[in-house]
């Protein structure tokens, strides 16, 4: 932004101090006979345009803030047109007075020297000229909010995210197409092919705008892949605001001096005003219809993305359902621990759990990580209850759980089962057992895990439901479809899980 400032400053200094100068003295000079008074009339008007310009801009900055922000937060955009115009007469107004105190030659400009009218007549086209600026001004900070949603991707509406690139450059060629044509039949007419070609940088630009103004109206207008027209005059009030923030940013750009020039004398003002009006209404027309022709494709692509978001969410829901799960009996296991007797094992126990704890922190959260790390996690959560139940003759421990296992895996997959094991598997009177066997290849990982069952034994946490495999079933179908083998074999003394993971 302090580039963009410093170099239309540079600029508007440039034009200022080269030609445009020149031609403003000698206009100066014709009035006022003296080349003294001609050269302090051309400071004065240095003077006046830079001021106008430093207004300009701090309009453009603040009006966000002071009005649009209001106005988008109490969702009053059918106040933003008439309340931009009236306050631009009025602010139009003022200004027109003190810049007629500041150079009572004000209507001297580059374009035009003494002008034969009233002076009531020229205070009112520099009424109305000051008036148009204050006006672009507003709404250029308008369409710079709007620039700044598009490239802020959180903001954008859904509908707006499926669009691809092809819509927008097939969109940018109908806007380009109809432009031409309305350049050759209004502006160009008999001067020939040739004068058209000329015009083609005017008609890519022209081209540019009406695609920004383009997206504004399918953000006013679209809801979830169909076009609303409720609220229709909040929705017309945005995107002429914006519209005509495009042309104040063309305009501040291409003008060379926002002087007081021979377009303000004439009546070359109303037809620029329908032109501009006639152009919104093929602008809003044409983007509705073009986005209503491809509404089909955006609802298929905008049911696909909810439906990615719902799983994903589904996914962090089911996460949430093992970590505090897996806390809360790690946490009981080393408080039996402290309890029971001071030894290194307490220690060994806490230093299991900090890389356990370290894991859930820092690759829990990754889409996929090395296979070998969910392995060591879950070495580490086998060590950690072989600390409990070690002292225990009746149970009985069988463990078989491959090297050097390679690829990626989504983390947090196979300890639902092996947690379930020593939930389920592990009585404190009656004799019990698990067996943990994980084998690997380059292309699949296959835990098998086997444990008793107690229905009535002494564990507090019987009874009580615990993760649910039904929910390690619905993770893994999202994670791994048709890739993944899940099976289930219970009696009334065991029970068996199965998993078969394809890596790649």
């Amino acid at each position: 932004m302090l580039v963009i400032l410093i170099a239309f400053f540079a600029t508007k200094i440039g034009q200022l101090n080269s030609n445009h100068g020149a031609e403003y003295y000698t206009n100066a000079l014709d009035a006022l006979g003296n080349a003294t008074d001609a050269r302090a009339q051309l400071t004065k008007f240095k003077i006046q345009k830079l001021t106008e310009y430093v207004f300009y801009v701090l309009i453009i900055i603040y009006s966000r803030k002071l009005f649009f922000d209001r106005i988008n937060n109490h969702n009053i955009w059918y106040l933003s047109f008439p309340t931009s115009i009236i306050a631009s007469a009025i602010i139009g107004l003022l200004l027109a007075y003190i810049v007629s105190i500041m150079n009572p030659y004000y209507y001297l400009s580059p374009y035009n020297g003494v002008i034969k009218s009233s002076s009531r007549s020229l205070f009112t086209l520099l009424h109305l000229r000051l008036s148009v600026h204050f006006f672009f001004a507003v709404c250029s900070s308008c369409i710079i909010s709007e620039i700044e949603k598009i490239l802020d991707s959180e903001e954008k509406q859904p509908s707006l995210k499926i669009l691809d690139l092809r819509f927008w450059i097939a969109l940018f060629a109908l806007h380009f197409i109809v432009t031409t044509l309305l350049m050759q039949y209004m502006v160009v007419g008999s001067s020939g092919v040739f004068y058209l070609i000329l015009q083609m940088p005017v008609v890519l630009l022209a081209s540019v705008g009406f695609t920004l103004i383009s997206y504004v109206i399918i953000d006013a207008f679209v809801d979830k892949a169909r076009i609303r027209f409720d609220n229709l005059f909040d929705k017309l009030s945005r995107t002429l605001i914006a519209s005509f923030g495009v042309l104040g940013l063309f305009y501040f750009t291409i003008e060379l001096n926002l002087s007081f020039g021979s377009r303000w004398l004439g009546v070359s003002l109303n037809p620029a005003i329908i032109i501009t009006l006639i152009m919104f209404l093929i602008v809003l027309i044409l983007t509705l219809l073009y986005f209503q022709f491809n509404s089909q494709k955006v609802k298929a692509a905008l049911k696909l993305h909810e439906n990615l978001e719902e799983r994903t969410s589904e996914l962090s829901l089911l996460k949430s359902q093992i970590n505090p799960h897996f806390l809360f009996n790690s946490l009981n296991t080393l408080y039996g621990l402290a309890l029971n007797e001071e030894s290194p094992k307490t220690a060994h126990a806490v230093q299991q759990l900090s890389e356990m704890m370290r894991f859930m922190l820092h690759e829990n959260h990754a889409e996929k990580i090395p296979l070998q790390k969910e392995i060591d996690y879950l070495r580490n959560y086998i060590e950690l209850q072989t600390l409990r139940i070690s002292q225990k003759d009746h149970f009985q421990l069988e463990v078989d759980v491959a090297e050097g296992c390679q690829g990626e895996i989504t983390p947090m997959v196979l300890i639902p089962f092996v947690e379930n094991a020593f939930k389920h598997g592990v009585s404190f009177q009656k004799p019990s057992w698990v067996k943990i066997k994980l084998a690997c290849n380059a292309e699949e990982v296959h835990l098998n895990v086997q444990n008793s069952v107690h229905k009535h034994g002494g564990d507090p946490e019987k009874g009580k439901s615990g993760i649910g495999l039904e929910n390690v079933r619905k993770r893994l179908g999202i994670l791994y479809p048709e890739k993944h083998l899940f099976q289930i074999y219970e009696t009334e003394d065991s029970f068996e899980a199965n998993i078969k993971i394809t890596l790649i």
